[in-house]
């Protein structure tokens, strides 16, 4: 059995996607939105969940870094990994959201869902 890593992303910017390594790597913070009913109460309610990005694809990266501003609506395919190392003699774990796939929206895309 083929098993698979895949982890969809569809959100907002929360500021310009940043460049690193000569434009080579991107990273971009997205907002998601969460809603739900309290059980209890009955009361609708509602989060925001963020999540970090990274773009490791050079030409995917550079064209985020030139052109993903804050606000705008965006779409990813990733996969999740992690990861460790050494820092100051403390082993430090960590996960990251690696984008294969990463698209800027149009308003009309961004919203196609929502109540």
């Amino acid at each position: 059995m083929r098993s698979t890593n895949l982890f969809i992303v569809r959100g907002y910017t929360g500021a310009d996607a940043k460049g690193f390594d000569g434009g080579k790597v991107a990273k971009v913070s997205v907002a998601t939105n969460r809603v739900w009913t309290d059980r209890k109460s009955g009361e609708r309610k509602e989060a925001t969940d963020w999540v970090t990005i990274t773009i490791l694809n050079e030409k995917i990266a550079k064209w985020a870094a030139e052109n993903v501003r804050k606000g705008d609506p965006v779409y990813a395919e990733c996969r999740v990994a992690e990861r460790n190392y050494e820092k100051d003699g403390k082993t430090i774990y960590t996960t990251d959201i690696i984008a294969s796939v990463f698209d800027r929206l149009a308003p009309s895309q961004a919203g196609a869902d929502e109540d």
